[in-house]
Order: structure tokens, then sequence, then C-alpha cells
């Protein structure tokens, strides 16, 4: 607009009009190009783009189920039936990536992308966390000096174990587990038991405990818990490590025992201890025991690293 009250008349303007015009332009065109310019995509941001699509992908079967079973907002009190620790495992492994210096694409990075595109896109979601175990055994492999980089695959395998290795052991030793499940609940309830059916404490029935009920679930996300703690405040580790892991495995499978053997002396409160109500006090109740035995453990262990 301002353009309108300058005299064209003048051939000393047209002719600085023509040169500034000229070399504005190229100065612009030099300006959009740095901004067309595309920047490549780093080393970390990829594992991040396979993280999360091959985390969603796994956990769509129990998103769909939750939003089924109880409703959007059920579905999302619940953490959609996924502990919270394997949540904010998730978010921490991803914040270590993305913190770790940015770092160009190698050879065979692009491989590893293929094959884990190949494996979520197949219609099997245990694909997909074998695919991420994969990955994550990759990146501590390749990059044992990127010091943020090798804490977040950590977290991601020790991630994995819940959501898939523990229950491919499961379903390998289901028999054995769960009757070491019974057994523990018969001493507890002093009734008799057959296979994985333990007897009412006033007689009125059996218990069955069934694959869902199972310890081991709870024992792998102690495992993970204790992993991501250290990982997450970098505690070296040492051979006490296994001391704090077994108490944090044995405060989860208590916490499980007793939830079950509480049915068994209270079966008119059935549906209380064993729906949504129970599940729910069981899962904060685990997350409290193992989270405050990792803390716990990491503190001693800075204790003794210091008088050494």
């Amino acid at each position: 607009m301002t353009t309108e009250f300058i005299n064209k008349g003048s051939s000393s303007w047209s002719q600085n009009r023509a040169t500034s015009g000229s070399s504005n332009g190229e100065v612009l065109t030099l300006a959009n190009r740095s901004y067309v310019k595309k920047v490549p995509v780093s080393r970390g941001e990829m594992i991040v783009g396979l993280v999360v699509v091959g985390f969603v992908n796994g956990i769509s079967e129990k998103i769909a189920a939750a939003l089924h079973e109880g409703g959007t907002v059920v579905a999302l009190l619940n953490t959609f039936n996924i502990s919270a620790i394997v949540w904010v495992a998730l978010v921490l492994s991803i914040r270590f990536v993305l913190r770790s210096p940015a770092q160009p694409l190698r050879r065979y990075d692009w491989w590893v992308a293929t094959l884990a595109a190949i494996a979520f896109l197949m219609p099997s979601i245990q694909l997909s966390w074998l695919a991420l175990s994969g990955l994550a055994i990759y990146v501590i492999m390749t990059s044992p000096d990127a010091k943020f980089l090798n804490r977040g695959a950590w977290i991601l395998l020790a991630l994995t174990v819940p959501m898939f290795w523990s229950k491919l052991l499961f379903a390998l030793m289901s028999d054995t587990l769960l009757q070491g499940d019974a057994a523990l609940v018969g001493w507890f309830l002093g009734t008799p038991r057959v296979g994985n059916a333990i007897e009412f404490a006033d007689g009125s029935g059996y218990l069955w405990i069934a694959p869902g009920c199972s310890s081991l679930a709870n024992v792998s996300l102690a495992i993970l818990c204790w992993i991501t703690v250290t990982k997450t405040i970098g505690y070296p580790a040492s051979r006490r490590d296994l001391f704090w892991v077994f108490a944090a495995c044995l405060s989860v499978i208590g916490i499980n025992v007793t939830r079950i053997s509480l049915i068994g002396f209270y079966p008119q409160y059935f549906d209380i201890l064993h729906g949504p109500i129970g599940a729910t006090v069981a899962s904060w109740l685990i997350l409290g025991a193992t989270l405050g035995i990792c803390l716990l453990g990491t503190r001693y262990g800075h204790r003794d690293a210091a008088r050494i």
C-alpha cells in the first residue's frame, strides 16, 4: 500500500527499485529455501516413533476390551486394565530416548525399522511386543556410550516383560504356577486343595484360581518397577539388587495371595473382593509396595556405595 505514494516517474527510483527488487527477491528465495529444507529424522526420533506405534498396537485389544466392558470413563479410571507402572515406564523410556543427543541414522537402523514395521502390520499383537523387545536389545547393543538412549532402551525392554514375556512363560508353565498360588492360599486358609482349586474356609464350596489371578503378572511388574526406578535415577547395578528385587516380588505375591485368601474366608463378598473395587485396591497396594521397596533399595544402595 505504501508504494502508491512514491513518485514512480523518477528514473533513478525505477532503477533502484529494479536493483533492490532483484536482490530482495534473491534473499527471499534463499530464505524460503531454508524454510522448505527438510530436517533429517534423528535416530532417537525414529526409535520413539517405533515405540509408540508398537505399544499402541500391542495394547489395542486391551483398550477395545476395556471400552466394551465399562465404557470410556471406567476404562480411563482403570487405565485400560494396564498397570500404572507400565504407563510410567513408557513415558520415562520415551523421555530418555528424546533426551539423548541427536544422532544420524545408521545403515542398520533402517533394516531394524523395516522389520519392526512389518511386525506391527501383522495381525498379531504378540509380534508387536516381540519387535519392541528386539528393538530395545538392538539399541542397548549399539548405544553403550549413549547414556540416555541406553537407559531408555533398558526400560523399554523391561516393559515388555509384563506385557509379553511373563504371559509366554505362563502359557508354558500355567499348571505349575497356578498350583503354586493355590498351595499358598490353601496354607493360608488351612483347607485342602485339588489342583488349583481350594476349599472355602466354611466348607461351602471351592475357590478356583483362574489364570488372570496368577501372581506371575504382579511379579513381572515388580521387576519392571525396579528397572524403571534404577535407570531413572542412574543407580549403578550390584549384587545387592537381587535382594531388593526378591523383596519386591515377595510383596506383590503376598498381596495377591491375601486378596484370594480373603475370598476364601468370605465368599459372600466375592463380587467386591474379586470385582473392580478389589482389583483397584489390590493394584494400588501393589504399586505402593513395589515402588516403596524399590526406592528404599536404591537409597540403601547409595549409602553402601558411599561407605565403600
